[in-house]
């Protein structure tokens, strides 16, 4: 609401369900706004009709309550001849826009309350969505029954006129309901998910048909364009042949319901006339263009391969509601997968009852051609066998290789986690030194080890030829050339013993080399110790760090390269 200088006026959301001002502004603005446009519309409509066909506007009332009636597909008896079989079109519209009116008000409502729409706002919503048309209809009613006694038309069945204006707006309200919180109102009242998740899969099948139903009205138009032409040419002037169009138009939808049920198997009779996939008996229709879509002659064998549409689309919603389930399981919502015949069949049984009643309300009669349209029930279970069965058998299989392939790839992941895994189980190849579990430092490989044989001939200071691995714990020799003092001079005693070798290199594995070669020493034994050997020795600090590594790690020996 604003207020006079057009600044936005907040009023605070209301404690509980009372009918605040708020609510009831936007509660009389969706009982109003529809019944509102309809009428003024009509009334248009009814006196430019009128004054284009020089007619005196004596009857203008009555034609515009009549007209009111009509689009809600209220029966009306004229000259004796009752008009069942009303258009559908402005009937489609009046709850298309219908529809979008309560689907704005449900939003207005919870941006008032600042919450979910409670069950309470729901059902006050619909009422008024009901109160407005209804309202108009008693006058309407009221009207007719005034120009009974002077125009040749009579006053519908009261009970019925209000039954039908009920039923269109309150589907209305709660199309346009649920298209903003139905799913929430559903969760918060128990229903169950199956039952929730199948809404969608039905409104898909049942358009489905539908699209079907226009697809072959289509090319019936296109195969008998001659005959088409030919009914508009009883239009004998220019407003004979606009009516004509006109009334084409809005029967169109009626032709489509028709066309769908032929295909999920039904009759459709226009009179005299029966028409199927199985057989056509010939017999009048009304001079309309739209039904020059009916093919002459008998049913053809090849019309039964039509029945392929319903399978199809059967299939189709089998494999949406499996789709929905393992996509609802996925989200981590709490459904069984015996939950997926469940939804099929729900779905299913939404679709046939759609059907049944698209179908009834598109049926009727048709003045002196008699019963036009199909056979509301039949078109009902026949859609409910075909999506049923269809969609179950499509539906369990998609379940089943769902559930062979997340085994199978269960099963591929438990064996990819047995190979990774290093606590399964060591490789029987892999024999472990026990020297190596000495030292847990030594990270030395158990293949550079020297022969003993080597040993002997190099004596204890041989190590590997790349000499890298030597012990940080023991300082370098400043008399020793190789770490790079320029006042060593190289003892020629400390020549290469095997002139066959480029180099050997000598390395400390640990201090208890060190000790040996100092027992050696001490011994008179003539070995070649190497300058970093006997700095080592020399060293008092290093001695007593071999003499304490000496009681951790014994038995080891020297590595030498190839």
């Amino acid at each position: 609401m604003t207020s006079t200088l057009g600044r936005s006026v907040r009023h605070p959301p209301p404690a509980g369900d009372q009918l605040d001002p708020e609510r009831f502004r936007i509660l009389l603005g969706a009982a109003t706004r529809v019944p509102a446009v309809v009428v003024a519309f009509v009334a248009t409509f009814v006196t430019l009709t009128m004054v284009t066909a020089d007619s005196d506007l004596t009857g203008i009332y009555a034609a515009i309550a009549g007209t009111w009636l009509a689009l809600h597909q209220v029966p009306l008896t004229i000259d004796d001849a009752t008009l069942g079989a009303l258009p559908l079109l402005p009937t489609a519209i009046v709850v298309w826009r219908s529809v979008r009116v309560c689907a704005h008000a449900t939003d207005s409502l919870v941006e008032h309350t600042e919450r979910d729409l409670s069950l309470v706002d729901a059902a006050r919503l619909a009422a008024a969505t009901i109160v407005g048309p209804l309202t108009i209809t008693v006058i309407a009613l009221v009207v007719v029954q005034d120009a009974s006694g002077v125009l040749p038309v009579s006053p519908p069945n009261e009970a019925a006129a209000l039954a039908w204006v009920t039923g269109v707006y309150l589907l209305s309200a709660l199309i346009g309901i649920g298209l903003r919180s139905w799913r929430g109102l559903c969760l918060r009242h128990g229903v169950p998910e199956w039952a929730v998740i199948s809404v969608r899969p039905a409104v898909r099948a049942l358009l489905g048909m539908l699209a079907m139903g226009a697809l072959l009205t289509a090319v019936g138009l296109a195969l008998s364009w001659g005959t088409v032409g030919d009914l508009l040419a009883r239009g004998d002037d220019v407003s004979g042949l606009l009516g004509l169009t006109v009334m084409s138009i809005l029967y169109l939808p009626n032709v489509v319901v028709a066309a769908s049920a032929i295909l999920a198997g039904s009759a459709v009779q226009f009179g005299d006339m029966t028409l199927s996939l199985f057989e056509a008996t010939g017999g009048d229709v009304p001079a309309l263009p739209v039904l020059g879509a009916i093919p002459e002659g008998p049913a053809g064998a090849s019309w039964v391969v039509a029945l392929a549409v319903p399978a199809t689309v059967g299939a189709l919603l089998g494999r949406f509601a499996a789709h929905r389930t393992l996509q609802a399981l996925a989200d981590g919502v709490p459904v069984a997968r015996t939950d997926t015949a469940l939804t099929v069949l729900a779905a299913a049984a939404q679709v046939g009852v759609g059907t049944a009643v698209l179908t009834w309300v598109a049926s009727g009669s048709l003045g002196r051609f008699g019963t036009v349209g199909a056979n509301w029930w039949l078109a009902g279970i026949l859609m409910f066998a075909w999506t049923g069965l269809l969609g179950l058998i499509t539906a369990q299989l998609l379940m089943w290789r769902e559930g062979r392939l997340g085994a199978a790839a269960a099963r591929a992941a438990t064996a990819a986690d047995a190979v990774d895994d290093p606590d399964d189980g060591a490789d029987p190849d892999d024999v472990a030194d026990p020297d190596d579990h000495t030292d847990p430092d030594d990270h030395t490989d158990p293949d550079d080890h020297t022969d003993p044989d080597e040993q002997k001939a190099l004596g204890p200071g041989a190590s590997d030829e790349h000499g890298d691995d030597a012990d940080p714990a023991d300082p370098a020799d400043p008399a020793d050339p190789a770490d790079g003092d320029p006042d060593d001079d190289p003892d020629p005693d400390d020549a290469d013993p095997d002139p066959d070798d480029d180099a050997i290199e000598t390395e400390v594995i640990d201090a208890e080399i060190v000790e040996v070669e100092d027992e050696d020493r001490d011994a008179g034994t003539d070995r070649a110790t190497p300058p970093a050997r006997a700095d080592v020795a020399d060293d008092d600090s290093d001695d007593d760090a071999g003499a304490d590594a000496d009681e951790e790690v014994e038995g080891k020996g020297t590595r030498r390269g190839d």
